[in-house]
């Protein structure tokens, strides 16, 4: 089903990432008012050619990129997502030593029939947006940031991340209910 809107964008940063320990986070914290998300998988593709034909073909995965634009980004957000610091004086300080964490993107977006579609991507970084500013005019015009991530899979398990429908027969509402409280994590099979 389709969606038609889209709220609730929070992020969660990585803590720790490894393939003995697991992937931990930090508490998740709401990015700004959700206006988009784009969220644009590559995949590879190569064909192996014999006998004037292609006989095997076979994919791989690239980078994820997507693309938020939230009504605004608090000096704080800015802070944990771009790594920049925020000095006594309660300025936000852009540095060339600035370094972006690996964190965790979470979002919901409302279906044509009023349900919500959860998604979760597990791993990426943001870099810092364009930033516009403009004279006011007869009617106001909104400057609004867009950040632009790239999104990897964990080093713990190879996971890009997770999506789920709460109308979906087969989804647990506990699932929903605490989406923004934890990244998901699947469950162990009984």
């Amino acid at each position: 089903m389709a969606t038609i809107g889209l709220k609730d964008i929070y992020y969660a940063i990585i803590t720790d990432d490894t393939d003995t320990a697991g992937t931990t986070y930090g508490e998740p914290k709401r990015m700004g008012g959700a206006m988009t998300a784009n969220i644009q998988p590559t995949f590879n593709s190569a064909d192996l050619r014999s006998d004037d034909g292609v006989a095997e073909t076979a994919e791989s995965r690239g980078v994820t990129t997507v693309s938020v634009n939230t009504d605004d980004l608090s000096p704080e957000v800015q802070s944990d997502i771009y790594g920049k610091k925020i000095n006594n004086d309660g300025a936000l300080v852009d540095s060339q030593d600035d370094r972006p964490p690996y964190l965790a993107l979470m979002f919901r977006a409302e279906k044509a029939n009023g349900s919500y579609r959860y998604t979760v991507l597990y791993r990426g970084k943001f870099t810092p947006p364009e930033i516009n500013y403009e004279t006011k005019q007869e009617t106001p015009a909104f400057q609004t940031p867009t950040t632009e991530g790239r999104f990897l899979p964990r080093k713990s398990d190879g996971k890009f991340g997770a999506q789920v429908d709460e109308d979906d027969d087969n989804v647990d509402a506990t699932i929903t209910d605490s989406w923004f409280d934890a990244p998901y994590e699947e469950t162990e099979q009984v």
